[in-house]
């Protein structure tokens, strides 16, 4: 310091400055007032700043004040309002040009030096050291009588002509001379309604000894006291939150406001200071948080942007400097809060920042025009905003998308008349590009449309018209397989632009909600402000929406529309760094529930993704009788009307206008899409999906900013079991399946497809055919409140052309899938589509509702199974999935073949029972058993529990009927969930049990045991029930060891264990069939060891039975045995060869004519324990009888014909009987000759008569039971000969034979007709 001291005064003596007299003595001496000194000044006193008033010179005063040299009085005080003394002053001028601020380190501080001889006495004469320093320097001069008078007071003048003096400026003309020049040197800036020659105080003096040290051509400052700057006004700029991007120091790496990259030191904030044209200079300074008083509560990041008066010190090379002082500019706030009042009055005035800026020019820096004296501004406004990404742009291929953070749009970039992506130019007309050398498009206009409320991507069709123009002509609604690789790549680009950040950008101010902090930054005007406008958005939380790139875990994450943003709370990973979470002030904290998580709801909000600080303006609260805002709210109801070109919609009866401002109405008219009819393209596809749903409206401001549906998800969906009625409140009522709990349940339909055709129940619609088992539908929304579902068909039961129902698929593309379980994965296999296959890891949530195939199922039933679970290994199914994808956890699957497991455990709530005893304890009309306010089904009755049988457990249980449904003892029903849902049409046993294992049967075999499906091991069977028919049913089964017997003969096979296996029954129980006459099943009965001897001796040829095997879950099984009489047959004879001759005869002549004779065996049979007798039918004997034939001779016996052939001379193979067109063959066919008597004209003992009186036909398969007749159609061939006989049984049990009526026919010659009996 002394070397550059000697230095300084060896310049200063070559500089001509010896004269030390003012140029003009007199005009001082008129000047000084003789003024008392205030008081002596107190190097040790503290400045208690607090209790001092402001004035326009305390950062001067403060400045000087803090390198000592402007020091408090002896009250301590810096008394910026006392007069100026004359040696003060002087002592100023020298602390500053020296840096000396100690009076004792002046070299001879205790010698007079100065010339003056006035001093002693005084209070200069404790600073002799300075006041010799700048006499002799030239800074002051005495009075013409050698005096200097150093308690007088200085003028602004004499004040000014020291500093000027001081930078090295003298011999000018005093006073305009000096005062020019001071003005020059800018040693007057700051100073205001001071007259040049008036006594100045303390604040004038500091301010003017502040500006010389700092004046252009001084080094002053820096030189003696290491400050580069003085006062200087400053923007924050960047501040540091631990950020997940590090450098290899672990400083975190932040985007800054001025568009570039820099590393700010944790704990640090960073600021650039505001050159005079407003913009920023290029230097980056970095300061403690601390030190600026940002050190607590997000104090620094609420500072970021803000204006600030800065005085720091500067050390060494680099940039971190220490704060010395600051004052942060105070903000005049201007706000935009919508276009009404909390109580929902319009506000006269709603942008209230255009207002306010209409006297303003906005600027990006202040022209040279209007830079005035001393830098201030004529109306010229710099305005900055944090900028939002609004736009990301998309490395896709060849084709230039980019991504609408605001709308979530894709879009592409604008094409010239040849087709080819226009790209921006600059200045000399080159190509822009990118850091990356790509180019940068011009503009960019909507190519996919994205639709929120239903999360989908459409694109607006277009057709050139006549003139050329575009007409909208269609809307595509792409599949996400259409844009999947295309959103990959938006989610890497967007993850990418978030490290960048957001920008300290020239702000577009106009917001319905926005605030404006206006500053005046060292002006009187303001010249600087921040804006920050509000949008509309839903916010929300996502507990694993934040993947951590340092741990790999996931944390909670703000939303906003659905998108993850960033992580909620500082999450502490163990990691090194880590990043802070998202934060808000308490006057702009989200609503939390109970466990402090951030509750969905739509809001006017504010998010700095620079900060991470989220600002909620306004919440757009449920609607109740304490609303905060009187016409901002959300409600819900039905929307019944729309009507896009009027801009309003009618919910319930009232009708909402579209708030323009924000959300899903916000219309930018000027926008070409909107002219374009795209807008209206957009709504009316948004409003087609929600008319007549029940929908959740917003309001902000009275009017409508959001409409969606309530209670509709991805996996919600019905399907029909049946339908049920019309409810008491007019509303359709179905029972079915919803895939949200798989139970069948009542559900009241409040809209089909939106009744866009118009509500079934009022215009004679077939309602059951709408509803019909085996529809489905998705749940497009939900009234919680009133329970009432809003629904479109998604599939619904059609019929081919072979009358087989089935699930035609509506509006959808139902691809044939197959699912099948291996190792705990789901492998699901498109098989219209290969590429479409997954592999997945089942899940305990997984859910399946499959609808069999109904051709292949008896009678067309079509079986409904619902499952939930992880489901096991070797399931498989095989159908058309209407919901549910690769990637899903829920499945609808439509005309399902080759089902296996899935529905043997999913239909255990189905049962088929028979009511045993009708005694119903509870029994309701018409809603007589509803509480007040409940819905029921009208002109319904609803029964209580009945006891019935069921057929798949063998058990008795109490089961609930169904509405409308009269249970009847001894009749068949089926159930779910033990509930009687539908009478089972009256049939045999055999039919219901294939039934049976048709409900529970995706009966797969194998080609090898033909065994129902089950594992080969044994150790993991996959049914809930295994069928079986016809097992012999023998003696071993009634014995003591019948079910070690059974399980070796039957259930070991079937279930495909080991032969020897004799410990698989559970429990063993035999049931017989109780059958009407017609075989219909009517009751049963126990059926034991007794029971079964008692058939086998009634003669029962063999005994069987229809086993039911009940899989438990040890792996064991219950069995039910069905013993069907139908199945089995036994009969006894009675009676044999019982004869019956005809009661009439043919005539041939009137002495004779032909007899028929049946043999026949008489058989009781016993069926279901009932017997029956009958006739079965051994033979036919036909016979010429009458009194020629037994008396005439054989001549004439000849002659007339009556005989059939003649034995030896004949072949009867020549002639053949048939017998119901059954033929009867020659060696069971009998014949009889004439026989000699002594009667006849010519008897010889030894010679036979050759000729045939008879011939006896053996026959099978003609029975005669009484109540019936039985008619046997005879013909000979040969002979020509045909006749029809009538068998039946009369009154008294004997067997009756006649003849019918016979069309005429010759017997060899003779015409033979009917003639009356013959005994």
């Amino acid at each position: 310091m002394k070397k550059t001291l000697s230095l300084i005064l060896a310049l200063l003596m070559t500089a001509s400055c010896a004269s030390a007299i003012f140029a003009d003595d007199t005009a001082i001496a008129d000047e000084a007032a003789d003024v008392e000194a205030t008081a002596a000044i107190d190097e040790e006193a503290p400045v208690e700043e607090a209790t001092e008033e402001a004035t326009p010179y305390d950062r001067a005063i403060r400045f000087l004040n803090t390198y000592n040299i402007m020091k408090g009085m002896e009250d301590g005080l810096l008394h910026a309002e006392k007069a100026v003394e004359r040696y003060q002053m002087a002592l100023f001028t020298g602390r500053i040009s020296t840096g000396w601020v100690e009076d004792d380190s002046w070299e001879d501080f205790d010698a007079n030096d100065s010339g003056f001889a006035d001093l002693k006495g005084t209070a200069a004469e404790n600073v002799y050291g300075a006041m010799s320093y700048v006499s002799q320097k030239g800074i002051i001069e005495g009075y013409p009588d050698g005096t200097f008078k150093p308690e007088k007071v200085v003028t602004y003048r004499e004040a000014l002509t020291m500093a000027v003096r001081t930078l090295g400026y003298q011999g000018l003309e005093f006073p305009w001379g000096y005062i020019e020049k001071a003005v020059a040197l800018g040693l007057t800036d700051g100073i205001t309604d001071v007259a040049y020659t008036d006594v100045i105080n303390r604040g004038v003096a500091a301010q003017i000894i502040y500006n010389a040290m700092f004046a252009d051509n001084s080094k002053l400052a820096l030189k003696n006291f290491n400050v580069a700057f003085g006062w200087a006004d400053a923007i924050i700029t960047s501040t540091v939150i631990n950020d997940t991007t590090v450098d290899k120091d672990g400083n975190s790496v932040r985007a800054n406001y001025a568009d570039e990259k820099y590393v700010t030191p944790v704990g640090y904030v960073a600021f650039q200071l505001v050159e005079k044209d407003g913009t920023l200079s290029k230097d980056i300074y970095y300061a403690t948080a601390e030190s600026l008083g940002l050190d607590k509560d997000h104090a620094d990041e609420i500072a970021l942007g803000a204006p600030y008066s800065i005085l720091f010190a500067k050390d060494g090379d680099d940039n971190l400097v220490d704060i010395v002082d600051y004052e942060a500019y105070a903000a005049n706030v201007v706000k935009n809060e919508g276009r009404t009042d909390n109580e929902g009055v319009a506000y006269e005035t709603v942008d209230n920042i255009g207002a306010y800026l209409k006297d303003y020019t906005l600027v990006d820096k202040y022209s040279s025009k209007v830079l005035t004296n001393s830098g201030k501004l004529a109306n010229e406004l710099i305005v900055k905003s944090a900028g939002e990404l609004k736009k990301t742009v998309i490395n896709y291929g060849k084709t230039p998308f980019a991504f609408d953070w605001t709308t979530g749009d894709i879009l592409e970039a604008t094409k010239d008349k040849d087709g080819k992506y226009i790209v921006k130019k600059d200045k000399d007309g080159k190509d822009v590009k990118d850091a990356n050398g790509n180019p940068v498009y011009a503009e960019y206009i909507v190519k996919y449309h994205y639709d929120k409320e239903f999360d989908r991507y459409f694109e607006i069709k277009t057709k050139a018209d006549v003139d050329g123009t575009e007409k909208i002509v269609g809307i595509s609604i792409l599949d996400d397989s259409d844009v999947a690789e295309l959103k990959k790549a938006i989610d890497k680009a967007c993850t990418e632009e978030k490290v960048v950040g957001q920008r300290y950008v020239a702000a577009n101010v106009g917001g319905i909600y926005a605030t404006l902090n206006a500053y005046a930054v060292s002006s009187e005007k303001a010249n600087y402000a921040t804006y920050e406008a509000y949008d509309y958005a839903k916010i929300g939380q996502k507990d694993d929406g934040f993947k951590c790139a340092k741990c790999d875990k996931k944390y909670a994450a703000l939303t906003i529309n659905g998108t993850a943003k960033d992580l909620l709370e500082s999450a502490d990973c163990g990691a090194d760094k880590h990043a802070d979470g998202i934060w808000w002030q308490d006057e702009y904290a989200p609503v939390l529930d109970e466990d402090g998580k951030i509750e969905d709801a739509y809001v006017i909000y504010g998010y700095n993704t620079v900060t991470k600080e989220l600002k909620v303006i306004k919440t757009i609260e449920a609607y109740s009788d304490k609303l905060t805002d009187a016409d901002t709210y959300y409600a819900t109801g039905v929307l019944r009307g729309y009507s896009i070109s009027k801009g309003y919609v009618v919910i319930g009866e009232t009708k909402y206008y579209f708030n323009e401002d924000f959300g899903s109405f916000d219309i930018d008219k000027d926008n070409k899409n909107y002219k374009d009819g795209a807008y209206k393209a957009y709504l009316s596809n948004k409003f087609d999906g929600l008319f007549n749903q029940f929908v959740r409206f917003y309001l902000l401001d009275g009017k409508v900013v959001e409409i969606e549906t309530v209670g509709a998800t991805d996996k919600n969906y019905l399907v029909v079991e049946s339908y049920a009625g019309i409810s008491s409140d007019g509303y359709i009522v179905v029972n079915g399946y919803s895939t949200d709990d798989l139970k069948l349940s009542r559900y009241r339909i409040a809209s089909y497809d939106g009744w866009d055709e118009g509500d079934f129940f009022w215009y004679g619609k077939q309602i059951d055919g709408e509803f019909v088992k085996g529809n489905v539908y998705k749940i497009t929304s939900y009234d919680a409140d009133n329970d009432l579902y809003y629904v479109s068909v998604l599939g619904k039961v059609a019929t081919d052309r072979d009358n087989n129902k089935y699930i035609e698929a509506i509006e959808t593309d139902a691809h044939n899938v197959t699912i099948t379980i291996t190792k705990g994965y789901r492998e699901y296999v498109d098989n219209d589509d290969k590429e479409n296959n997954s592999t997945k890891k089942i899940s305990s949530s997984d859910k399946y509702i499959i609808i069999g195939e109904a051709k292949a199922t008896v009678f067309g039933y079509m079986p409904i199974a619902v499952y939930e679970g992880k489901a096991q290994d070797g399931w498989t199914v095989t159908g058309q999935v209407l919901v549910g994808d690769k990637d899903a956890k829920t499945f609808v699957i439509v005309n399902a073949t080759d089902v296996k497991g899935f529905n043997f455990d999913s239909w255990s709530n189905a049962g088929l029972v028979m009511v045993l005893d009708y005694k119903v304890l509870e029994k309701f009309y018409d809603g007589a058993n509803a509480n007040e306010g409940e819905w029921y089904l009208n002109g319904a009755t609803e029964y209580g529990e009945v006891l019935a049988y069921n057929f798949y457990t063998g058990k008795f249980e109490d089961v609930t009927t169904s509405t409308n449904l009269k249970p009847k003892k001894g009749y068949i029903y089926q159930t779910i969930d033990n509930v009687l849902v539908a009478g089972y049409e009256s049939t045999d046993f055999l039919t219901m049990f294939s039934f049976m294992s048709v409900t529970y049967g995706d009966w797969k075999y194998d080609s090898m045991n033909n065994q129902p499906m089950v594992n080969r091991d044994g150790d993991n069977i996959t049914s809930d029930y295994v069928f079986e028919t016809f097992i012999p049913v023998v003696a071993d089964y009634f014995g003591d060891d019948a079910k070690k017997e059974f399980s070796k003969a039957e259930v070991s096979y079937v279930l495909g264990v080991n032969k020897n296996a004799n410990d698989l029954v559970n429990s063993l129980k035999f049931v017989k069939i109780v059958n009407d006459k017609y075989g219909v099943v009517t009751g049963i009965e126990a059926y034991g060891k007794d029971e079964w001897k008692a058939d086998v001796k009634a003669g029962l040829e063999s005994i069987y039975g229809h086993a039911v095997y009940a899989i438990r879950d040890d792996g064991t099984v219950d069995v039910v045995v069905y013993i069907d009489p139908l199945t089995m047959t036994g009969s006894e004879v009675v009676k044999e060869d019982v004869k019956a001759t005809t009661s009439n005869v043919i005539g041939i002549q009137d002495d004779a004519g032909i007899a028929g004779t049946v043999k026949a065996d008489k058989v009781v049979e016993t069926v279901n324990g009932v017997e029956t007798e009958k006739f079965v039918v051994k033979s036919l004997t036909f016979d010429f009888v009458g009194s020629c034939p037994d008396k005439d001779n054989h001549s004439t016996i000849l002659q007339h014909g009556l005989f059939w052939d003649a034995e030896g001379k004949c072949d009867l193979n020549d002639w053949c009987v048939y017998v119901n067109q059954e033929r009867v063959y020659g060696q069971d066919i009998k014949t009889s000759t004439y026989a000699y008597t002594k009667d006849c004209e010519t008897y010889f003992e030894s010679y036979k008569c050759a000729l045939i009186k008879e011939f006896e036909a053996a026959v099978k398969g003609i029975e005669v039971v009484e109540g019936e007749e039985t008619r046997v159609d005879v013909f000979v061939s040969g002979l020509n000969t045909e006749f029809t006989l009538t068998l039946s049984v009369n009154a008294k049990g004997k067997l009756v034979v006649e003849f019918n009526e016979a069309v005429e026919q010759v017997l060899f010659g003779t015409v033979a007709d009917v003639v009356a009996s013959v005994k």
